[in-house]
């Protein structure tokens, strides 16, 4: 988005775009016309940076939520691992929770 003052000292406003992967100029309007189509331009880009860091805020707390998760599963299971060989349980071929038979 430009502002392009031509020879003879008037402005016109452009909005850059891109046709089979070309830039391109396309012409908006000169005076009041250019000046609310930049304003536009102004309020979307704005609009758009805001929701960037809304959802970039959301997926640090979700990445965050997600490690706090793991960290208590693993304590659950020590926890669940050191109950269990407390009351008398081993594991048998590394996978299933059998009772010692006592000698």
């Amino acid at each position: 988005m430009s502002w392009d003052v031509k020879e003879s000292g008037l402005a016109y406003f452009y909005r850059s775009r891109r046709v089979n992967g070309k830039p391109v100029k396309v012409y908006v309007g000169r005076g009041q016309k250019g000046v609310e189509a930049e304003y536009q331009d102004q309020e979307r880009r704005l609009k758009q940076q805001r929701d960037q860091q809304y959802w970039e805020t959301k997926l640090s707390q979700a990445e965050q939520a997600s490690r706090h998760t793991a960290e208590s599963a693993s304590l659950v299971t020590l926890l669940h691992r050191a109950l269990l060989i407390n009351a008398g349980y081993y594991l048998h071929k590394g996978h299933e929770w059998r009772r010692r038979k006592a000698v």
